[in-house]
């Protein structure tokens, strides 16, 4: 183990030892990305796109207003929320990671049919994608009330509707819907 290894951004930065310091951001990086997916994207992807963003950051970097551990921390918290964004994008959905729907009311009982989460697509076509929901309800630490919520209100379920689906108040459904939000910005 090298003493370059143990040094910290600010360090690494001040004797400029590049290399070591995007080894350390790139570990940083894994770090902040465990446990969490992206529609269409895997993980090495998400890394290399923060590593590009903080070498082309690297000149705009201003010691005076914070310490480099602190530029690179928000930085990479920063593209990681960029990165849910473009992964959530309607063409990122429905180019890579969309299947085209199929009709799933087979003349069963009613309430049989499928479960649309989420629709997207262009004139012509619509495209279910459970793959993106997963990703934001794992990603958010959604509880089982707010996941069904979520599941509501993006298939099209206004507050009304869900609250009388489960038997509560339109405000109750607001309140919830304000958390995930709040979790939302959390990410």
């Amino acid at each position: 183990m090298s003493a370059t290894t143990a040094m910290g951004f600010d360090a690494l930065f001040e004797i400029g030892d590049i290399d070591m310091f995007l080894n350390k951001a790139q570990e940083k990086c894994r770090h902040k990305l465990r446990g969490k997916t992206f529609a269409g994207m895997e993980k090495e992807d998400v890394t290399q796109e923060i590593l590009i963003k903080l070498v082309h950051s690297l000149e705009k970097y201003d010691a005076d207003k914070a310490k480099m551990s602190t530029f690179v921390d928000h930085l990479i918290d920063n593209k990681i929320k960029d990165m849910y964004r473009k992964c959530t994008s309607e063409k990122n959905l429905s180019v890579v990671n969309a299947a085209q729907i199929i009709t799933t009311d087979h003349g069963g009982d009613e309430g049989d049919g499928g479960d649309m989460a989420l629709v997207l697509g262009h004139t012509g076509f619509a495209y279910e994608n459970f793959e993106f929901l997963t990703d934001i309800m794992e990603n958010m630490g959604m509880n089982e009330r707010e996941k069904e919520i979520f599941k509501l209100r993006t298939s099209g379920y206004e507050f009304v509707e869900i609250a009388a689906l489960m038997g509560v108040s339109k405000a109750r459904i607001s309140q919830i819907w304000k958390g995930i939000r709040i979790k939302y910005e959390a990410l």
